[in-house]
């Protein structure tokens, strides 16, 4: 759970750093050792102060590893040292190196409740290619000076370096002697390259906006807008010109808006579009190319053969179009190295977007609507035409002129491709508001239709009369299926036991210091007034659950969320005689666990699951890949019962790992519905600087099975009943136990 919070510190740095400024590209020499102070300043020379404002942090000339300062950071004597404080420096990125080092000194002094560490990172185009904060080893406690180390990979698309030293948390820290190396040698010692600029990075007519505006817009103007997006998206990723950066398409987008609005005919917006292609250039034919075996999705252009939409002339040059030489290079698309899930790259994020800006409404409708055609490898398992979807929410972007407004048509439309990876995600300030800044310290799960108590925090006041198993009727004297009911569209998620998991979440959410409650306990109703807390001041990340253990009857238990990396060959050394081996997924694993605990489980090499990834060539085409196997044989082979416990916390690398670990020769799957989201991630940047994800790559069962939506289908379903709750009972884990025990 700690991952969450960890992420949320990754956001808060990547805003940060999206927006920095370029200043120092043209530096030599640079100020990585803190000696440069011109002016006796409270900061060393170029470097930035990001975090909260209450920390501080500035030069020290009397603690220090070398030179005459260095950088101290701690909260100030008002701050409960609940976030966090970093000293940050940018470095351009013209080099032509594999690998890039940071080194740097550190001295710590009762550092708790968090960790100092250095950061190191690596931006692309639209968003970081490498990253490390030193979360997951942060330096705690009193320590004296030490240098430590990251290393990540660099490559050509990297943009930007940033290089930061940061307390998390209580204490203080010091940095001193950062130095960076590129495969080695230090960066003072490496020549820049002049990296070619493409006439699409060139082209910045429109970077702080389209200033336009619709007004009222209407049905004709609708469909013509229709029409332009679908063309536009199809250009984007079919001509051959805007995939070589010759075109800056957002801003050829802005650039013919007001000439469409102006037209009330079909033909005349047709005129414009062809007009449009005419001007990219000339395309060439491809060679025949050998059809492609196990195709799970295939492009979906049938409309590119209708003259009633697009025009005889129009129709032609696409089709044309769709048949034309292209590359498997792309400006605006490309595919991790390994997974080949696609990377969404040299897109605007237009940090200071006016929402009356209806020219960057629209392109954010737009790109989003055509990355889902083209690159979501579950667009057949949408329940609404998507065409449907992208004439509806034009009206309704283009209406959205103010940032709520603006971001919750945005998690409605999200909320279409019913995918769990997809949100809104990041510490959004005005979501935050919208859902409530602060929090009721208990958990809620609805159960039944019903709104019950799960679980309550330490830092609830004991005297606010609540248990757990109390039902929930009302909140602030609302209906809880009323808000249910109007706070669902905005939690976008695979499957509806998801949406309610994410919903709950949010309905004891406020901006006010208490709820009102109207709690239902044995059929009788009683009206509870509960204080609501700060995030920071409860402990929803704390874990206290470890990573394993002996229960009951030699019965060995497996929590995925507290595993260490690399520790799971020596728990298996400890739960080797075990009766039985209970593996807990209703968490989110702490490491990556597929192939070191299959190993054991399953006795020798199996297919579990088959991806499909996408083609930059074909765009909206998903083939097969080869299935993967998991086990081994080996003579310390774990050949009791498994029972894998999962429920709608299971998501992702859970369930990719519960489809692994299922196929063990005694396993057996209980519990409920999954998440139903599975697949390597993919970031998509809209305007406003607004990050949303989505499952980048299918993922199936070796007979073709989909996982996406409906999720792990247990052996032998089972929830939590209302009754066990009040008890305190964990009725699944209870159940796994009895399953072990009637083994023969």
């Amino acid at each position: 759970m700690k991952t969450l919070k960890m992420s949320l510190l990754f956001i808060s740095f990547l805003l940060f750093f999206i927006t920095a400024c370029n200043a120092q590209d043209s530096i030599k020499n640079f100020n990585l050792d803190f000696e440069e102070n011109l002016n006796k300043k409270e900061l060393p020379d170029d470097w930035i102060k990001w975090g909260t404002s209450d920390y501080s942090i500035q030069t020290d000339t009397s603690i220090k590893y070398s030179g005459n300062y260095s950088v101290v950071i701690n909260p100030l004597p008002t701050s409960e040292g609940k976030s966090f404080g970093s000293i940050a420096y940018q470095l351009p990125a013209n080099y032509d190196a594999s690998s890039i080092t940071l080194t740097g000194y550190m001295k710590t002094e009762n550092v708790s409740d968090g960790y100092a560490g250095l950061l190191l990172r690596v931006d692309g185009t639209s968003e970081p290619i490498a990253f490390d904060n030193m979360h997951n080893r942060g330096i705690k406690g009193t320590n004296d000076w030490t240098q430590y180390e990251i290393t990540l990979p660099f490559s050509a698309e990297a943009k930007k370096i940033f290089v930061a030293g940061l307390l998390v948390g209580k204490g203080k820290a010091w940095f001193d002697k950062f130095e960076v190396f590129l495969d080695g040698k230090n960066i003072t010692d490496v020549a820049q390259i002049t990296k070619e600029l493409l006439k699409a990075d060139l082209d910045k007519e429109f970077d702080f906006g389209s200033y336009i505006d619709f007004k009222n817009l209407t049905e004709k103007q609708i469909e013509n807008l229709y029409k332009v997006g679908k063309v536009w998206g199809f250009l984007k990723y079919y001509h051959p010109e805007i995939g070589k950066g010759n075109f800056n398409w957002d801003y050829e987008l802005i650039r013919i808006l007001p000439e469409v609005m102006s037209k009330q005919s079909s033909s005349d917006v047709n005129r414009i579009l062809i007009n449009q292609i005419e001007k990219l250039g000339e395309v060439v034919s491809r060679d025949t190319v050998d059809k492609v075996k196990d195709i799970k999705l295939t492009p979906e252009l049938d409309w590119l053969n209708d003259n009633d939409f697009l025009g005889a002339e129009l129709s032609t040059l696409l089709k044309n179009l769709k048949e034309s030489k292209r590359s498997e290079e792309h400006y605006y698309i490309g595919l991790t190295s390994r997974i080949k899930n696609p990377i969404f790259q040299n897109e605007r994020t237009y940090p200071s977007m006016k929402y009356t800006d209806d020219g960057l409404k629209l392109i954010s409708l737009f790109r989003y609507w055509n990355m889902i055609q083209y690159y979501f490898p579950y667009r057949n398992l949408i329940d609404e035409n998507w065409d449907d979807v992208l004439k509806a929410f034009i009206p309704k972007i283009i209406s959205a002129n103010d940032e709520l407004s603006y971001k919750l048509t945005l998690l409605e439309l999200i909320g279409k491709i019913s995918d769990t990876h997809a949100n809104i995600w990041g510490n959004d300030e005005i979501l935050n508001r919208f859902w409530g800044v602060k929090f009721a310290p208990i958990e809620v799960n609805i159960i039944n239709g019903k709104v019950v108590v799960t679980k309550v925090y330490d830092e609830f006041d004991e005297k606010t009369d609540i248990k757990l198993g109390d039902i929930i009727t009302h909140i602030n004297s609302e209906a809880t299926e009323k808000l249910i009911d109007e706070k669902i569209k905005y939690c976008p998620a695979s499957n509806l036991p998801t949406k309610f998991r994410d919903v709950s979440r949010r309905l004891l959410r406020t901006n006010n210091e208490f709820l009102q409650l109207t709690v239902q306990r044995d059929e009788t109703p009683n009206n509870i007034k509960i204080n609501s807390l700060d995030f920071d001041q409860i402990k929803y990340w704390e874990n206290k659950t470890p990573s394993h253990k002996i229960l009951e009857n030699n019965i060995g238990y497996i929590f995925p969320g507290s595993l260490k990396k690399g520790e799971i060959d020596s728990i298996m050394s400890v739960l080797a005689n075990t009766n039985g081996l209970i593996i807990d997924f209703r968490c989110y694993p702490s490491d990556f666990i597929v192939f070191s605990l299959g190993k054991y489980l399953i006795h020798r090499p199996t297919e579990f699951v088959k991806v499909t990834v996408p083609s930059i060539f074909n765009p909206g085409e998903f083939i097969f890949n080869q299935p993967l196997l998991v086990g081994e044989k080996r003579n310390d082979n774990y050949k009791n019962k498994v029972v894998i416990i999962i429920n709608e916390i299971t998501q992702s690398q859970a369930e990719y790992t519960t489809m692994a670990l299922r196929i063990a020769p005694k396993a057996i799957v209980l519990g409920s519905t999954t998440a139903g989201a599975d697949g390597n991630v993919s970031t998509i940047m809209l305007p406003g600087n607004v990050r949303t994800l989505i499952s980048g790559n299918g993922i199936y069962y070796p007979d073709g099975t989909e996982t996406q939506r409906v999720g792990i289908i247990p052996d032998i379903e089972m929830k939590p009943t209302i009754k066990g709750i009040k008890n305190g009972e964990d009725e699944l884990l209870d159940r796994a136990i009895e399953i072990i025990k009637q083994q023969k």
